[in-house]
């Protein structure tokens, strides 16, 4: 501090400390598991998020790269420059981190990056900083309450420990304060939920796309000694294997979740279809008779332990099936095992007593002549690559997923066909809500293979007196109408929340039948299709009814959110969010004309506000309807 140093050195040094803060371990982490982590969970590309997305293990590595990028630069700006230099490389690192030029300027909120910058400017008030933290952190299970107390302490201690940084400090803690508003208003509404831990795959949508922690890309539960749980006796054993207003009565076995309890919330008046669960767990197959199958009894597993897995699982055994449900939550497979109850995704509901449960891949794959994959289609690609080494010879894959894959624009079939090329595949698809299936209420649906005898087979397995199904062999079409309608569920639902009324949301979803059919016809769809269960119904139900989470994310995107909050506040991961990007991209591909999507896209983005989506939709050229 006493030499005159020359101010391009500190700008050279304010450069490099920045590009190292461009550093994003959460982006890099995500994509090797094929998430787009800013589009997942709260979208912030931080420790946090990266628990409650991929899991602990992931978490840790972000924190630690974090913590550590920015140690070396402020050492290094420490060690050229004293104090001052210090300063300028903690400032231009954490900016760095929080606004990354190589992430079009959307990166964390700057705490693992700020403590580990705080520790080289001064390692004895970054210590006490972070007791405060760890003690807020203990008290409230919310790290958005450790990292705000932990911010305004600062100034306190850096004033006993190094007064000469006080303002600096000042200046620190005012920085994170303001990246945290979003937080601060969540948690003055009572809305800033506790961490959780790998919870990106927890519930997809409103019908198949329902997978959860247990079905992450990371780790999945083949490490050392797995948990294998017997319904039948509630017990554990170790396999050794790899493994909108308040007048509204809400049940007390609900209030915990937020699907079922803001589907009888929110815009009750317009959707008279929400259920009701009952205040006591119900057995709604009670009165179901199981066939003895014999040779016919299938050994099925279900990946996937949301609410939509559960739900088939439940279906299934009552179809006189032997059905193993599995998940990574070995402590809420427990409770399932012995409550009978999903507590979290179907709260209110008795499952069969017959339904397994295990925490381990393995176990659940091997020996079985149907998997059924009840994960995110952003997830399938990773979890498919661990079941394929597990896989029986002539198995048959039954995918519930919805979507397009971010980045590779593949259909779920064509990425089955590069992860599990030896199953036979078969997608089920059509308007199904996972808490009325496993309500027993009547649904139908479609088988599609290319595989005739096989989509039979499926058809046969998950028949019953009110699940109806039907085969198709068009699996361009349905994949594409499955995808693309939760696209439209959010635009809908944005049109909702804006309170445009019932012409717009009428005049939105049969454009959107024009858009999915021309989409389809351009990829080698079957016209047909696009009328059918898959096409119209699944639609409908999707685009009608605040089961469907794409359709809540979008209200909640018309009454003001923006589509990061949407998703964060719908709390399970919203299909249509993902999948728009790709399908905008595939009409660029084909130079098909999809104005509704394309808009939701730019609204999803961030681009334009759904006001402007608006006027870009009515403002366009005269046309005929049929065109």
């Amino acid at each position: 501090m006493t030499e005159t140093v020359p101010m391009t050195n500190y700008i050279i040094l304010a450069v490099c400390a920045y590009l190292v803060g461009n550093i994003n371990p959460a982006i890099i982490i995500g994509r090797l598991h094929h998430i787009d982590i800013r589009k997942e969970g709260s979208g912030n590309p931080g420790m946090t998020n990266t628990i409650r997305v991929i899991g602990l293990k992931a978490g840790i590595a972000v924190f630690v790269i974090d913590f550590l990028k920015a140690f070396i630069a402020v050492r290094a700006g420490y060690n050229l420059y004293e104090l001052n230099g210090a300063m300028i490389a903690f400032a231009a690192v954490v900016l760095g981190h929080c606004f990354p030029a190589l992430y079009k300027f959307k990166g964390g909120k700057g705490v693992a990056a700020s403590l580990g910058a705080a520790i080289a400017l001064n390692w004895m008030s970054a210590a006490a900083v972070l007791i405060v933290a760890a003690v807020l952190f203990g008290l409230s299970r919310r790290m958005s309450v450790a990292s705000i107390g932990a911010a305004v302490s600062y100034p306190i201690f850096i004033k006993i420990f190094e007064p000469y940084c006080l303002y600096f400090a000042i200046a620190v803690a005012g920085f994170i304060v303001i990246m945290h508003v979003p937080n601060i208003i969540r948690l003055i509404k009572g809305e800033e939920k506790p961490l959780t831990i790998g919870h990106k795959s927890e519930g997809s949508d409103d019908e198949a796309e329902e997978g959860q922690e247990d079905t992450q890309s990371g780790d999945d539960g083949n490490d050392g000694a797995e948990n294998v749980i017997e319904a039948e006796s509630g017990s554990i054993k170790d396999s050794g294997e790899d493994m909108k207003e308040d007048k509204i009565n809400i049940p007390a076995s609900v209030q915990g979740n937020p699907e079922i309890a803001e589907a009888i919330t929110a815009y009750d008046e317009e959707d008279e279809e929400a259920l009701d669960p009952q205040q006591k767990p119900v057995d709604y197959y009670i009165d179901t008779i199981i066939p003895m199958l014999g040779d016919k009894r299938k050994r099925i597993a279900v990946i996937g332990s949301g609410s939509f897995g559960t739900a088939i699982a439940n279906l299934l055994v009552h179809n006189g099936h032997d059905v193993t449900l599995y998940g990574r939550n070995t402590e809420a497979l427990h409770h399932m095992s012995k409550s009978r109850i999903n507590e979290r995704y179907l709260p209110g509901v008795m499952l069969s007593e017959k339904i397994k449960y295990v925490s381990s891949l393995r176990h659940a794959v091997i020996g079985k002549n149907i998997i059924v994959f009840a994960v995110p289609a952003q997830q399938f690609r990773s979890v498919s690559e661990k079941v394929s080494k597990y896989l029986e010879d002539g198995a048959i894959v039954v995918n519930l997923a919805k979507g397009i894959e971010q980045k590779t624009l593949l259909r779920m079939s064509e990425v089955a066909s590069e992860t599990i090329p030896a199953a036979t595949y078969v997608a089920l698809s059509g308007p199904t809500h996972a808490e009325e299936i496993v309500r027993n209420l009547p649904a139908g649906v479609v088988a599609v293979s290319r595989n005739k005898a096989a989509a039979e087979v499926v058809q046969d397995i998950f028949m019953s007196e009110n699940f109806r199904v039907y085969t198709q062999d068009d699996m361009i079409g349905v994949e594409i109408a499955g995808a693309v309608k939760n696209v439209i569920a959010i635009a809908t639902g944005i049109a909702d929340g804006m309170k445009l009324g019932n012409n717009a949301r009428a005049a939105l979803m049969t454009r959107a039948v024009h858009e999915i059919k021309r989409l389809g016809s351009a990829l080698g769809a079957n016209g047909d299709t696009f009328s059918g269960l898959s096409g119209i119904g699944d639609l409908m139900v999707t685009c009608s009814t605040n089961l469907s989470r794409n359709r809540r994310c979008g209200l909640y995107i018309g009454q003001g959110l923006s589509p990061e909050e949407a998703v964060e506040k719908v709390g399970s991961v919203v299909e249509g969010y993902y999948t728009s990007e790709a399908v905008a991209d595939l009409a660029e591909r084909y130079s098909v004309e999809m104005p509704v999507c394309k808009v939701t896209n730019l609204v999803l983005k961030g681009e334009i506000p759904p006001k402007e989506a608006v006027g870009l939709l009515m403002s366009r050229g005269k046309k005929d309807e049929l065109q």
